[in-house]
């Protein structure tokens, strides 16, 4: 009977470790065939990394993928802003409205940030928004009327153009962080989180100025 007793114990001591995190590796091809939406362009640029731009007078252009996650992912990848002006804002757990964890674009849509302020849940990581006066958030989409979105603000920008800055955004459950160049500059807690949904780079130019980004090395962890 201990003799039994133990190796069930030791079975289920085991059973954490032999649950591996699935890692998966995207090429610039990769991300060339995501759904791309706004005014712009997309490209595999010859240096294998991924390139993006708004037209000058775009309302915004992202890439979003294809498949859903669940609610434990992080993804990391290195990013360079290419125009003084570009906004770079990725986005985790974008889904329809209540417990659809896909997710219904438009038809024509623009690349507007209406759609993700009231039609869309998701996380909103905006790492490089100096050129919309704001230093890095997470914030939470849509809010009631009267509500903050921010759930988190880092107290100054850190990202310049024209450089490569490695990127991590990541949840596990209701915990959310950003690291920039491996440094966690945001962390929080949301008690009542979302559930898993689709990922999104999203790219914004200001004072009539277009956006445009390189993108390497990117990996999805879940």
């Amino acid at each position: 009977m201990n003799t039994k007793f133990f190796v069930f114990f030791l079975l289920l001591s085991l059973m954490p470790f032999r649950i591996q995190a699935q890692r998966q590796e995207l090429t610039p091809e990769d991300l060339y065939n995501w759904p791309f939406y706004g005014q712009g362009t997309k490209l595999v640029e010859s240096h294998n990394m991924f390139f993006m731009k708004e037209a000058k007078e775009s309302n915004g252009v992202m890439i979003v993928s294809p498949k859903s996650y669940g609610d434990d992912v992080v993804v990391r990848y290195d990013v360079m802003t290419l125009t003084p002006a570009s906004v770079l804002v990725a986005i985790l757990s974008a889904s329809n409205l209540g417990k659809d964890a896909g997710l219904r674009i438009p038809e024509g849509y623009d690349g507007s940030m209406k759609l993700w302020i009231e039609d869309v849940e998701s996380y909103f990581y905006a790492f490089r928004n100096g050129p919309h006066n704001f230093t890095p958030f997470i914030r939470k989409y849509p809010v009631a009327k009267g509500e903050d979105p921010a759930l988190v603000s880092y107290d100054k920008n850190v990202m310049l153009p024209g450089v490569f800055y490695s990127i991590e955004i990541g949840r596990k459950k209701n915990d959310l962080w950003l690291k920039v160049d491996g440094e966690k500059i945001l962390e929080t807690t949301d008690e009542k989180a979302y559930g898993g949904g689709h990922i999104a780079l999203r790219l914004r130019g200001t004072a009539g100025e277009y956006a445009a980004c390189l993108v390497r090395n990117m990996v999805i962890i879940q």
